[in-house]
């Protein structure tokens, strides 16, 4: 069985982490276009990011045997200094690209260095959920890591979706709990749990989610990046649900066919 991982940024992961990823049998990814900062970003260095990440990242996965898809988003904690209707009008051409799956990471984060006021990041991802309805592309959501943050955030979220008419089937909320899991299934989309580190969230922890709500719109990333992270998280998840006793088939929807599901890939 090969492994996918919904949520890994390429750009912090080395060519030994990709090595080893591929010897412990993930095969696929789906990564996130960020550049972090402590200010806003001019909208030329979010485009060149975009370019980046289709003309390069993508190539290093491929290099050792991993299947690398692309989100192409603008990101509530890397927000563009001036320009944002520029990006939104960029973006659907990028959205029509090859190995382009999803917008995102795109949400809240009351934390944000680069603009932490909620309102604009409300107008951002507004304007994100029609360029995803006008394109019929998925969408992903990042939540804060807070519980009760958490949950206030993906109930605001639903909200939006709603009514903007987005289609619940088409949106994955990233950074799941069981703080929230609950929610996002009842609304009738995906839930994704970052298996990591500095989440406080091990393998052990996420299997036992994945047993109690066995769903096929239940699944594991590893949101590697430059916090504390596990590039090899789906993998060991996997191996915890084998140990749990999980069958067979549940480890293969969590670790791999929801993913691919969730975000189109055939």
């Amino acid at each position: 069985m090969y492994y996918f991982d919904a949520h890994l940024h390429l750009t912090d992961v080395t060519h030994e982490n990709l090595k080893e990823m591929a010897m412990c049998g993930i095969r696929g990814i789906v990564s996130p276009v960020q550049l972090a900062g402590a200010k806003a970003n001019h909208p030329e260095t979010i485009i060149d990011m975009w370019d980046f990440q289709l003309e390069k990242q993508l190539g290093r996965a491929k290099a050792f045997m991993i299947d690398a898809y692309a989100m192409i988003g603008i990101s509530m904690v890397a927000t563009p200094k001036d320009s944002l209707e520029k990006l939104i009008a960029l973006q659907p051409e990028y959205l029509a690209k090859p190995k382009v799956v999803a917008i995102g990471e795109v949400g809240f984060e009351p934390g944000s260095k680069t603009n932490n006021d909620l309102n604009y990041q409300q107008t951002l991802l507004e304007m994100q959920i029609e360029n995803a309805i006008k394109t019929n592309c998925r969408i992903d959501i990042h939540l804060p890591n807070v519980p009760d943050k958490k949950v206030q955030f993906t109930e605001k979220c639903i909200e939006l979706f709603k009514s903007h008419g987005m289609d619940m089937k088409k949106v994955i909320f990233d950074h799941c709990s069981d703080a929230n899991i609950e929610i996002v299934l009842a609304a009738g989309a995906y839930a994704a749990i970052s298996v990591q580190p500095w989440r406080k969230i091990t393998p052990e922890i996420a299997a036992g989610w994945v047993i109690k709500y066995d769903s096929d719109y239940v699944l594991v990333d590893s949101d590697s990046s430059s916090l504390p992270s596990d590039c090899l998280a789906v993998a060991k998840t996997a191996f915890a649900l084998e140990q749990a006793g999980a069958p067979k088939s549940l480890i293969e929807r969590a670790c791999s066919l929801n993913c691919r599901t969730a975000y189109g890939i055939d």
